[in-house]
């Protein structure tokens, strides 16, 4: 009975979403992408227009939750093409997908809007958001799903209470609510609090006449911005170098483009503009022709070859550029102008060595990079990643994986990182050994594409395991002294900011920064080139955000052996007593299988460490010793402690007094906004919420150990998915700062926020987050975007 109940529900729902579409064709003609697409283009009017008051519009107000894989109902608005896409019902993160996704690319970097392009996506379930029916002032807003969610929140704003009431649900995994206009009328009904900016406060009058003046005139959005003459030039000058014809220029383009193609390029040091490297099937000087595949290393041939010809390229390497919104989470800088342009003709051009072959792009074969690349020399790619080492790990922090509490569960939630010098590699890893152990490097986007590609983990394991028994006898074989074993293996950076990194996890997102940040971590990781590598591969190029279950969990496991790695490479430097100690209380809680799966009875056996300890704590001596080598005391603007520079800063410094157990009662990532006056400083409160070990897929909460919190207290802004928000004037700031230390219950914390704190209901909100972003692109110029207010709570 209950099937035919289901059933029935299911046809009724239909039917009237049968007849909203009988009735909307009836009143404004029958939806069609054409209809928008024959628009005339921007006059110079609404070219002013739409940069000066409609365009921070959306930007501050909407893109703020609609950015990234994890926009609400996938509708992306930092840029045209995502906004035409529209949005879509299904779920993008859904750790319970059996099948992968029929979803395509991105449109982010799509050049020009056509019909060609938005039609499959309306078949694959993209409906629009603005109107695409007769183009008249009535149906851009009656027949607009975006002018009808603004003025349904002007009808039913929010309640006038500090805290949302259960007729909202802010929390991330939330069940989404997606209408299209035809359906609107239902969503009114039963969601009448339901309008947008969602579970925040209503546009401004001011706004939301300006955007439904702007829709009423047919949304019109102005063409991108092309290349000035000086950055075309630059684009000229790159993309001849991308292009050459030769294996060795092809392969060298190749790795290029697997590792750069989420960067935002720069050629100069005002960051003006920013550009995209792309694949496209025209060669330089022709309009550009996007190649858009779902991975970097996916056959870019249009017939499904997966061969490509010497001397004659069928796929071009081209600049584009970028002129979506720059938003936090997504934004990843990387130079690109005439220092990179001769750094990369140095390590990859012009040493000799000869390329015979081009490799193919079968996917067992393309996702391997020490096959792929085999012909380039490793330590040219090692320097390669390290130059810019922040942006190598931040490609993973922030690449497609965007959101992911199981992906980010694998890592401690505070660690730093150093790395291997590539002047080692007559040690280890030498080219040779990584040669010999190629098929045992093979990563789980292997068989991605198989259907039940979960089986195939089994291999992956004994492949590392095979790995990591040749890579202890290898060093073994070495026959390192004692006094081999020492700083000197560590990459100083020779004045590079990039040789040491820390680390933080906010539960399901990640920050990374230049420098040692914060509290000294529990753990670090030592890097070579194998494990940057294949980091890479793994999290970032070979990872499918429409993948099945199978997939993610793949990716998940073996990300298990990448982070032990790394840490049995730092605990090596330690002395031979103290390895495993300290290792067992990093595993707490775990079987012996997964103690001794990296710590075999020969590592034991490496020789006793060169450097010399003076206390019963080296591991902390370490963590100094790598700091003064890489000189990297002053590489962060971030730590007050050793460094106030003003009352504010000190006495933020001893909010680090709080409790241990009382950490756990703040969120993720908080932050404080000190006026003293005209004057402004932002902090960060990030939360590191202790485990016993991070070697589970599961039962995370079981494994906390709140006892052991604590909390960085940090100068400027670190996190890009705020959960909380306090503005204090300086004469308060003590007081903020004592009664924060105090804070015992929910209680205590909830009357915090009653008398700090800027929640989600305050009608000064968007003021706020207005200050609040002019203060980060003002202060931090270099990593500033639009933030993430999806994680707000409600508290």
């Amino acid at each position: 009975m209950r099937k035919f109940q289901w059933l029935f529900i299911f046809l009724f729902l239909s039917g009237c979403a049968t007849l909203g579409v009988m009735e909307f064709d009836k009143l404004y003609g029958p939806s069609n992408i054409d209809n928008r697409l024959a628009q005339p283009k921007a006059t110079t009017s609404q070219v002013i227009n739409f940069n000066e008051h409609i365009q921070p519009i959306i930007e501050n107000r909407c893109v703020v939750c609609h950015g990234c894989y994890d926009a609400p109902c996938q509708l992306k608005m930092e840029s045209r093409a995502g906004i035409e896409r529209g949005a879509n019902k299904a779920m993008v993160y859904n750790g319970e997908r059996l099948l992968t996704a029929k979803i395509s690319a991105s449109l982010s970097k799509l050049t020009e809007l056509k019909t060609e392009s938005l039609q499959p996506l309306r078949e694959q379930g993209f409906f629009p958001v603005l109107n695409e029916r007769q183009q008249t002032e009535q149906a851009n807003t009656q027949a607009s799903l975006f002018y009808k969610m603004i003025q349904l929140k002007q009808q039913h704003p929010l309640p006038n209470e500090p805290l949302l009431s259960n007729d909202f649900d802010v929390s991330l995994d939330r069940n989404q609510q997606c209408p299209t206009i035809e359906e609107f009328e239902q969503y009114k009904n039963k969601f009448p609090l339901g309008g947008m900016p969602y579970a925040l406060p209503a546009l401004s009058t001011t706004e939301h006449t300006q955007l439904t003046g702007w829709l009423a005139s047919g949304a019109i959005m102005p063409d991108a911005i092309p290349a000035n003459a000086k950055e075309q030039k630059m684009i000229t000058r790159w993309e001849a170098l991308l292009n050459g014809s030769s294996a060795k220029e092809q392969l060298i383009s190749r790795y290029l483009f697997e590792h750069l193609y989420l960067a935002n390029l720069y050629f100069d040091k005002t960051r003006s503009s920013y550009f995209k490297l792309v694949r496209s099937s025209t060669a330089s000087g022709e309009k550009v022709a996007v190649i858009n595949t779902r991975r970097p290393f996916d056959s870019p041939y249009a017939d499904g070859s997966v061969n490509a010809i010497i001397n004659k390229p069928q796929v071009y390497y081209r600049l584009i550029k970028h002129n979506d919104t720059i938003i936090a989470k997504r934004h990843m800088p990387y130079p690109f102008g005439e220092k990179k342009l001769a750094r990369i003709t140095e390590i990859f051009y012009q040493p000799n060595y000869a390329v015979t072959t081009l490799p193919d792009y079968q996917l067992i074969n393309a996702s391997n990079p020490f096959k792929t690349f085999q012909a380039i020399p490793d330590k040219a790619r090692y320097q390669f990643l390290l130059d810019q080492a922040q942006f190598s790990i931040m490609n993973f922090i922030k690449g497609p994986v965007c959101r992911g509490q199981i992906a980010l569960n694998v890592i401690e939630d505070n660690f730093w990182v150093f790395f291997l010098s590539p002047d080692n590699f007559d040690h280890y890893p030498s080219e040779d050994f990584i040669t010999a152990n190629t098929d045992l490097l093979q990563l789980p986007a292997a068989t991605s594409d198989k259907t039940m590609s979960l089986l195939y983990w089994r291999q992956y394991a004994k492949r590392q395991q095979k790995y990591v028994k040749n890579k202890v006898a290898y060093i073994k074989d070495l026959n390192l002294q004692s006094n081999e074993l020492n700083l000197d293996l560590i990459w100083s950076g020779k004045g590079n900011p990039n040789a040491s990194l820390t680390v933080f996890r906010h539960y399901d997102s990640a920050s990374v920064l230049q420098g040692f940040v914060g509290p000294t971590p529990k753990t670090a990781w030592l890097i070579s080139y194998p494990l940057l590598e294949r980091i890479h591969y793994l999290l970032v190029a070979g990872f499918d955000v429409y993948g099945n279950v199978g997939h993610q969990l793949k990716t998940r496991l073996y990300m298990d052996f990448l982070r032990m790695e790394a840490e049995s490479n730092f605990i090596s430097l330690l002395p031979k007593a103290q390895r495993k100690p300290i290792h067992e209380y990093w595993y707490r809680g775990t079987n012996s299988d997964i103690k001794d799966y990296i710590f075999s009875d020969d590592f034991y056996q490496l020789p006793e460490t060169g450097i010399k300890y003076q206390t019963a704590k080296p591991q902390n001596e370490l963590f100094k010793k790598v700091a003064k080598h890489t000189k990297n005391t002053h590489v962060s603007q971030f730590n007050i402690s050793s460094l106030a520079r003003s009352k504010a800063d000190k006495l933020m410094g001893n909010i680090s007094n709080i409790p241990n157990d009382s950490v756990a009662l703040l969120p993720q990532v908080s932050y404080v906004m000190v006026s003293n006056g005209d004057k402004l400083q932002a902090y960060s409160l990030v939360n590191n919420s202790a485990h016993s070990n991070v070697a589970h897929l599961f039962s995370e909460e079981n494994r906390r150990l709140p006892a052991e919190d604590n909390l960085a207290i940090l100068r400027g802004i670190v996190g890009t998915y705020p959960n909380a928000f306090f503005k204090v004037e300086q004469v308060q700031l003590a007081e903020f700062v004592e009664r924060l230390i105090a804070i015992r219950t929910e209680q205590d914390y909830s009357q915090l926020k009653d008398q700090f704190a800027i929640r989600r209901t305050n009608p000064d909100f968007w003021k706020f987050a207005d200050e609040l972003h002019v203060w980060y692109k003002t202060n931090q110029p270099k990593s500033s975007g639009l933030l993430d207010f999806n994680r707000l709570e409600n508290r």
